[in-house]
C-alpha cells in the first residue's frame, strides 16, 4: 500500500495543515508504508518571500513531494495564474490516474466542491481508494455567510457520499462524515505528533510563554491570551517575564486592539513579535517556554476542530493553558496534564493561571510531563497510522 496525499497548500513549510501531513507520513513509513504529497497548484504568492521554493523535492523525513504545476511560487498574471492552476489540477488527476493502484489509499486534504468531487471521481474510474483528511467543518474557518453555508451544503451533500474513508480529528467530525456519507467507513484520528522532534536547549533563556499560530480573535483568542499576561504581569512586576509570539503584529485583524492592550498594561518590551519560524527556530521556542496559551473560544469552528499545535507542545512537556471547548476535553484534566479554563470571560482564570505557573515550578513542570506521556499513546504518529492501516485493511 502507498498513500498519496493530495494537498491545497505549501510543502515543506507550512503551519497545521503541513506538520499534520509531515506526521502522517513519517509515521507510515514508520510502520514500513510508503507515502508521497502531490500539491496541484502553487502556493506562494508572487512578490512575498516565499516559505517554499523547490518545485519537487524529498522533505526531512525522506517523503517525495511535488507540485504539479511546476513551480512553488504563484504567476504575477491574473490570467497566467488561472491557467497555471488549471494545468496543475489536471495534471494531478493524470498522476493519480497513471501511478495510483487499486491498494494505494488517495487521502484528499482540503479543496473546494469542484476539486474535491473530481479528485473522488478520478479514483473511481481507477478503483483506488480515496479517503478525505476531515479536521475542519468544511468551510467553516470563516465568517458564517451565506456563501459559506451554500458551499458546506454541496460538500455535504454532493461530496461527501463519493469518499470510501474518513480521518476525522474529532468526534463532532466523525458524527458529521457518518451523517452525510453513512456507507463510508470512518475513524477518528485525533492530533498526531512526530516522535522525533528535536528542539535546540537554549542555555540561559528567558522566562517566556510561547504563542505559535494566527493572531486572530476568532481563532486563536489572542486579544484574552494578552490581557491575561498584562495582569499577570502587573501582579509579578519583579518577575522579568515574556511573551514570545509568532507572526506580525502589522498583519493581525485586530492589531489595533493588541496594540490598546500592550499600551495599556506597559508590556511593549516583554511582548516580541517572530515572525515566520523555520522547524529549526519553532522547535527551540517550543521546548524552552514554561507555558502555552490556546485560548479557543466556544466557536462552531472550535468546536469541531483539534488544535494540532497543542500535540507539539505536550512533545515537549510544554504545560499548556486551554479552554474546554471541543475535542481537546476528551484528554485533557485541569492541574493533572494541562490547565483547562471556561472559554469566555475568562482573562482572570488566565492570568491566574500564568501566575501560579511561574511561582509553582515543579507544579508546572509535572503538568507539563503528564501532558507529554500522551505523545507517547493517543497522540503518537506511528499509533495512530498503524490504526489506520489495520482499519484499511480490515474494510477492503
Amino acid at each position: 500500500m502507498k498513500v498519496y496525499f493530495v494537498m491545497k497548500n505549501g510543502y515543506p513549510n507550512g503551519l497545521a495543515s503541513v506538520a499534520r501531513v509531515k506526521s502522517y507520513s513519517l509515521g507510515f513509513k514508520n510502520n514500513g508504508i510508503e507515502s508521497e504529497v502531490i500539491l496541484p497548484v502553487s502556493s506562494e504568492k508572487y512578490g512575498i518571500h516565499p516559505k517554499n521554493t523547490q518545485a519537487c523535492g524529498i522533505d526531512e523525513n525522506g517523503v517525495h513531494f511535488h507540485y504539479s504545476s511546476g513551480s512553488a511560487t504563484r504567476k504575477s498574471n491574473v490570467f497566467k495564474r488561472l491557467v497555471s492552476d488549471i494545468y496543475g489540477y489536471t495534471k494531478t488527476l493524470i498522476y493519480i490516474l497513471k501511478k495510483s493502484k487499486k491498494d494505494d489509499v488517495i487521502v484528499a486534504y482540503e479543496g473546494g466542491v469542484l476539486w474535491m468531487g473530481l479528485l473522488a471521481l478520478c479514483c473511481h474510474i481507477k478503483q483506488t481508494p480515496i479517503a478525505m483528511e476531515l479536521n475542519e467543518l468544511p468551510f467553516g474557518m470563516s465568517n458564517e455567510t451565506w456563501k459559506c453555508r451554500y458551499k458546506r451544503l454541496l460538500m455535504l451533500n454532493l461530496v461527501f457520499p463519493l469518499y470510501d474513508y474518513f480521518f476525522a480529528i474529532s468526534t463532532s467530525l466523525a458524527n458529521l462524515a457518518k451523517e452525510y456519507s453513512p456507507k463510508s467507513k470512518i475513524i477518528k484520528v485525533p492530533i498526531i505528533v512526530e516522535n522525533k522532534m528535536e528542539g535546540e536547549d537554549w542555555q540561559d533563556a528567558p522566562k517566556y510563554l510561547f504563542h505559535s499560530g494566527t493572531l486572530s480573535e476568532q481563532k486563536d483568542g489572542i486579544l484574552g491570551m494578552l490581557q491575561g499576561f498584562g495582569i499577570a504581569c502587573q501582579e509579578m512586576p519583579d518577575e522579568d517575564l515574556y511573551y514570545f509570539m509568532t507572526g506580525t503584529l502589522e498583519t493581525s485583524p485586530v492589531a489595533k486592539e493588541m496594540l490598546s492592550i500592550i499600551e495599556r498594561y506597559k508590556i511593549k518590551e516583554r511582548v516580541v513579535f517572530l515572525g515566520f519560524l523555520n522547524a529549526t527556530e519553532l522547535r527551540k521556542y517550543q521546548k524552552n517556554c514554561i507555558l502555552t496559551i490556546i485560548n479557543k473560544h466556544k466557536t462552531q469552528q472550535n468546536t469541531y476542530c483539534f488544535s494540532t499545535k497543542l500535540g507539539e507542545y505536550l512533545y515537549f512537556a510544554r504545560p499548556v493553558l486551554t479552554t474546554a471547548v471541543g475535542e481537546s476535553t476528551n484528554y485533557l484534566i485541569d492541574n493533572n496534564n494541562a490547565y483547562v479554563i471556561p472559554p469566555e470571560n475568562n482573562v482572570r482564570e488566565i492570568a491566574n493561571k500564568i501566575v501560579y505557573a511561574v511561582k509553582h515550578p515543579k507544579e508546572n513542570r509535572t503538568i507539563g510531563q503528564k501532558g507529554h506521556e500522551l505523545t507517547e499513546t493517543v497522540f503518537n504518529c506511528d499509533y495512530q497510522t498503524k490504526r489506520i492501516y489495520n482499519f484499511i485493511s480490515n474494510a477492503r
